[in-house]
C-alpha cells in the first residue's frame, strides 16, 4: 500500500488538499467495491492538528502531525494563497519534515503555486518546475536558481514533480 502525505499548509488552498484526498480515497472505493484491498493510505498531515484557511471560512482537521508521520511514499504540497513572503514564513517549519522524507525515498509534488514552498526546500535548485502562470514570474524572482518552465502543465525530476496552476494539476494526480 502506498502512504500518501498531504500537506495542510497554512495560507492553502483548500480545493488543493481536498481533490487529491478526493481523488486516492474515490481510488480505494473502486478497489473495494471489485473486492480488492485498498492501494493508498491517505493522510492529511499538518504541523498544527488543526488549520484554519479562507480566512477562517474552513477548518481543516489533520489526521496527523508532522512529528507523529513516520513513513510516507508521496508528499502533496498542495497550493499556496496571498502572499507568497508571508504564507512561507507560516510554513517554513514544514521545510525540514519534507526534507527528511525525500531524502528516505519518499517522492514529492507540488500543485499549482505550492512551488514556492517546494522551491523553499532546495529540492528543485538546477531543476525543472512548474507553477501557475501567473506566478511564474516571482518564482523565478524568489528562486533565480529553479528552473522554472513556463507553461508547462508537470514537471518531474528526480522523484519531484509540479504542475501549472488551477486545473491543471489534476494531470498530474492522474
Amino acid at each position: 500500500m502506498m502512504h500518501i502525505s498531504i500537506l495542510v499548509p497554512e495560507s492553502s488552498v483548500i480545493q488543493a488538499i481536498a481533490d487529491p484526498q478526493y481523488l486516492f480515497n474515490t481510488v480505494n472505493q473502486f478497489y473495494a467495491m471489485s473486492g480488492k484491498s485498498p492501494a493508498f493510505e491517505v493522510q492529511l498531515v499538518g504541523f498544527n492538528k488543526e488549520v484554519r484557511l479562507n480566512g477562517g471560512c474552513y477548518t481543516v482537521r489533520c489526521d496527523r502531525l508532522t512529528g507523529e508521520t513516520n513513513k510516507t511514499d508521496l508528499i502533496i504540497i498542495p497550493a499556496l494563497f496571498g502572499d507568497m513572503n508571508y504564507a512561507l514564513a507560516q510554513n517554513k517549519d514544514l521545510i525540514p519534515w519534507i526534507l527528511h522524507h525525500y531524502a528516505n525515498g519518499a517522492e514529492v509534488a507540488s500543485l499549482c503555486v505550492g512551488a514556492f514552498l517546494l522551491a523553499a526546500t532546495g529540492l528543485v535548485k538546477d531543476k525543472k518546475c512548474s507553477t501557475h502562470w501567473g506566478f511564474a514570474s516571482e518564482l523565478k524572482e524568489m528562486y533565480p536558481e529553479v528552473n522554472v518552465v513556463d507553461g508547462k502543465i508537470v514537471t518531474e525530476e528526480n522523484r519531484i514533480y509540479s504542475s501549472g496552476g488551477a486545473s491543471s494539476y489534476w494531470n498530474l494526480l492522474l
